[in-house]
């Protein structure tokens, strides 16, 4: 009888540690997947600050128009990690995360976007030049382009009368490692923005 009866406590504990273990897998799962993307989002965000400081010092465009260098400040973006396109975290030179560089890099042709019809870096790399129209330091609620319409070609930073600031938004397609995630969805974008006052 106590044999009988030992025989089923280990049964027993067989089946609550299966049990128990599957769950805490799956949290264990859940939280690395939650850190990666963590990493991910400071990743990005270093990006999305190199590109705006560079971009707030350096402007371009034909006498008579200053303008935000928009290549010069993707391409900060993408290098922010170097050539190879980051530490594992979020590969930079390829933000749609589909094994093919945003920018092929002997020819300089950008990957095309198929859903949109953009460049894929354009979409992913978002550049804005905001007024801070009511001198409260924030420009984002203002929501006011600092380009001067009136100004050919394209518009002239120089020409408005608000302080000005650039606000670079990077976004990547993150492929989630959670078991259940396809329920949801495979894949989740991240973005992190930065915005700095024009020098």
């Amino acid at each position: 009888m106590l044999h009988r009866n030992r025989r089923h406590t280990k049964g027993q504990a067989l089946v609550e540690f299966a049990l128990a273990a599957t769950l805490i897998f799956l949290l264990l799962t859940a939280a690395v997947d939650l850190g990666m993307m963590f990493f991910t989002v400071q990743g990005l965000n270093n990006a999305a600050q190199e590109g705006a400081t560079y971009g707030s010092r350096w402007l371009t465009g034909p006498i008579g128009a200053a303008r935000l260098d928009e290549d010069a400040i993707r391409q900060r973006v993408s290098l922010e990690a170097g050539d190879q396109g980051g530490i594992g975290f979020a590969n930079l030179l390829d933000l749609n995360n589909n094994g093919i560089p945003d920018i092929a890099p002997d020819s300089g042709t950008k990957e095309i976007n198929a859903d949109t019809g953009n460049a894929v870096i354009d979409d992913y790399v978002e550049i804005y030049a905001w007024a801070d129209i009511d001198l409260d330091g924030n420009p984002l609620p203002d929501a006011t382009s600092c380009y001067d319409p009136n100004v050919s070609p394209g518009g002239n930073i120089a020409q408005s009368f608000y302080p000005c600031y650039i606000q670079v938004v990077v976004h990547a397609d993150y492929d989630l490692v959670f078991p259940f995630a396809p329920a949801f969805d495979d894949e989740v974008q991240l973005s992190s923005d930065f915005v700095v006052l024009l020098r």
